[in-house]
């Protein structure tokens, strides 16, 4: 099977350590000997230096934040598998390539792997686990949605071309939360998707990530990219209300569940909550609908009914901080 590890890059100020980051992202990417690797730049006002990697496929393009970046890459990468590297992160040594294998040998068209968290700005850690990889059987990715939460990352998933392109799918472009809105359409399509928990990807927390970054500002577009991502998908269910989808409703009531809990762990969460409340009645999903959803998520969505409820989850979520 062919590869294309598609790597977006976004560098307004030429900082120097986010150019050796991407390299190591392209290192790590070498690893697993993809078909090609796409560097797209998001509209940095510099290049970076890939002379060291001569069969980079390197391209640019106008700013439009992370979602049109990948846009870029899909449209251009001629692999049969597609994943998706953030610069700032990379893949462990030799994980990836077993991961090809049994998507290959089960002709999975969707294949999801785990991560860890690394703190690591220097070289690239190897991974730590007593065995390698095992793989689940073969499920739709509508009823691996009805019984499990859903990671809403996009970096964890080797994606078949065939899977992207009957599907049409796209990430939305110029906004926050692009994942979260892209992943469930992703699963949705699906009519064979595997998964091991083994850790494939490295993870960089480190300050000055959109995740990390809490400014006001920040964090209202968030607020409000989510609950546009939520409606994307509650128009996109209506759209296929006569395919399967009790996995897709789940995970917008758990979407809408999360949606609460951030602002409930924002410093005004009293001032901030009543608008985002009212944005899920709009959107018909407050009181949340919780049935058939795991017991915390039925106990948080009875709390989060009256204001003495939400108190006392927003005691508990400080505690996530």
């Amino acid at each position: 099977m062919k590869l294309s590890v598609i790597i977006p890059y976004w560098n307004p100020d030429g900082n120097a350590q986010t150019d050796a980051l991407l390299m190591r992202a392209v290192r790590s990417a070498q690893d697993s000997r993809p078909f090609e690797i796409i560097v797209v730049n998001d509209g940095s006002p510099s290049d970076p230096d890939l002379t060291s990697f001569p069969e980079v496929r390197y391209l640019r393009r106008e700013h439009g934040m992370l979602g049109a970046t990948r846009n870029t890459g899909i449209e251009a990468a001629k692999g049969d598998v597609i994943s998706f590297l953030d610069a700032d992160d990379y893949y462990y040594p030799g994980a990836l390539k077993p991961c090809l294998e049994a998507m290959e040998a089960s002709g999975a068209d969707l294949l999801g792997f785990g991560h860890s968290i690394t703190a690591n700005a220097e070289g690239i850690d190897s991974v730590k686990t007593c065995c390698g990889p095992s793989f689940s059987h073969p499920v739709t990715g509508d009823e691996f949605m009805r019984s499990n939460n859903l990671f809403g990352s996009a970096c964890q998933y080797l994606i078949s071309r065939k899977l992207i392109d009957a599907g049409a799918l796209r990430f939305k472009e110029n906004v926050y939360i692009e994942d979260e809105e892209f992943t469930p359409r992703l699963l949705f399509f699906s009519r064979k998707f595997i998964r091991t928990e083994y850790p494939v990807y490295a993870y960089y927390v480190h300050q000055g990530t959109i995740i990390t970054t809490q400014t006001q500002e920040m964090t209202d577009l968030k607020a409000k990219h989510m609950t546009a991502a939520i409606e994307s998908l509650l128009s996109f269910r209506n759209d296929h209300s006569a395919e399967p989808h009790q996995g897709l409703d789940r995970k917008i009531k758990t979407l809408a569940i999360d949606h609460l809990r951030r602002t409930l762990r924002r410093k005004d969460w009293r001032a901030a909550m009543p608008a985002q409340i009212q944005e899920l009645q709009r959107l018909g999903l407050f009181p949340v609908p919780t049935i058939g959803l795991p017991f915390k998520f039925r106990l948080f969505g009875l709390f989060s009914r009256c204001r003495f409820g939400r108190y006392l989850l927003h005691l508990i979520e400080s505690l996530y901080k």
